[in-house]
């Protein structure tokens, strides 16, 4: 198939797929009038390099498509998943602390503004307690 079949069967564009090509992680041949040409297994390798990437992983965690699957390091990718996982369990931590200070400083704001006071610059110190960050 055409590069333009491609882009419409795997929802991503020419241009794209000329990228992904240019990182090494799709292959074509060229056909006599110089046209890329891809195959079915073309659609399944996209298809990985988008599910890879909404885990998080870039295009050059990826393995080329001159890797086969033989030569994969099995340990290894199971290793890489588990650093992924890890990552996810870290930005949710993240973000809960982040919601913890919002729903503070809602309660802080409500408090005040029901006694007809405006926040106090003092109290922002409290909100960020045992916080590394700068911002609420």
């Amino acid at each position: 198939m055409k590069i333009g079949e491609l882009a419409k069967q795997s929802g991503v564009s020419a241009s794209t797929l000329r990228f992904y090509e240019s990182k090494g992680l799709l292959k074509s041949n060229r056909n006599s009038n110089g046209y890329r040409q891809y195959t079915q297994e073309s659609v399944r390798q996209i298809q990985l390099i988008k599910f890879s990437q909404s885990l998080g992983f870039t295009l050059d965690e990826l393995p080329t498509a001159e890797t086969n699957e033989a030569s994969f390091d099995h340990d290894l990718i199971l290793q890489r998943l588990k650093n992924k996982r890890q990552e996810a369990h870290l930005l949710l931590a993240e973000i809960q602390r982040k919601s913890d200070r919002l729903d503070k400083l809602i309660e802080l704001l409500n408090k005040n503004w029901a006694n007809g006071q405006c926040l106090p610059a003092v109290s922002y110190t409290h909100l960020r307690a045992h916080e590394t960050d700068s911002y609420l």
